[in-house]
C-alpha cells in the first residue's frame, strides 16, 4: 500500500468538524487517533490505532531513562484522544487540540505515508518553505563538494578515503 499522500485544503466548521479528504477515508475509517505535534510548527498528527501504538511503543523504546521514557509516554498518551468519522465523511476535532495546533477554520491536510497531519496554512507554508530551503541548502553543499572533488582530482590530488 503507497499510503497517505497529496495534500488538501478544507474548511473547519463552527463545530470544528473538517472533512476527512476521500482519498483518506479508507485508511482513516472508523475510529482513529489524534494527537498534537508540539513543535514551533504544530500540527495534528491523525494514526491509524495500530499504528499510533506502533510508534509510542517505539519511541519509548528508543529511551533508556525511566523517567524520561514515563514523560514521553504520557505526552503521547495524555495528548491523544479518539475520533470517528461521522457518516458525512467528518471527524470533530476537539477545541483544545484546535487551539494548541493554531486551526481557526482553514486547513491543508497532509499525507504522510503511515499517517495524515492536519496544518494550518500559513505555518504549513512556512514549514513547506524550510524544508525546501533545508533540502537546497544541502544540495547545495553536495555539488560544492563535488565540484571540489573534481578539481582536486583534474589536478591529480588525493582524495583522503572515507
Amino acid at each position: 500500500m503507497l499510503g497517505f499522500i497529496g495534500n488538501y485544503e478544507h474548511n473547519m466548521d463552527a463545530k470544528n468538524r473538517l472533512f476527512v479528504p476521500a482519498k483518506f477515508r479508507d485508511g482513516l475509517t472508523g475510529s482513529f487517533v489524534i494527537k498534537v505535534l508540539a513543535s514551533k510548527y504544530p500540527c495534528i498528527q491523525c494514526f491509524r490505532r495500530s499504528d499510533f501504538e506502533q510508534q509510542v511503543e517505539a519511541a519509548a523504546a528508543q529511551i533508556a531513562n525511566p523517567h524520561k521514557r514515563r514523560m514521553q509516554m504520557f505526552a503521547d498518551y495524555a495528548g491523544a484522544t479518539d475520533v470517528n468519522v461521522d457518516s458525512q465523511g467528518r471527524i470533530a476535532i476537539p477545541t483544545s487540540i484546535a487551539a494548541l495546533a493554531k486551526l481557526d477554520k482553514a486547513t491543508v491536510i497532509v499525507g504522510m505515508g503511515d499517517h495524515v497531519e492536519i496544518w494550518d496554512p500559513a505555518v504549513f507554508k512556512d514549514y513547506y518553505a524550510l524544508v525546501n530551503q533545508h533540502s537546497m541548502d544541502e544540495e547545495s553543499a553536495a555539488m560544492a563538494e563535488e565540484s571540489i572533488a573534481l578539481e582536486r582530482t583534474a589536478k591529480g590530488e588525493f582524495l583522503p578515503a572515507p
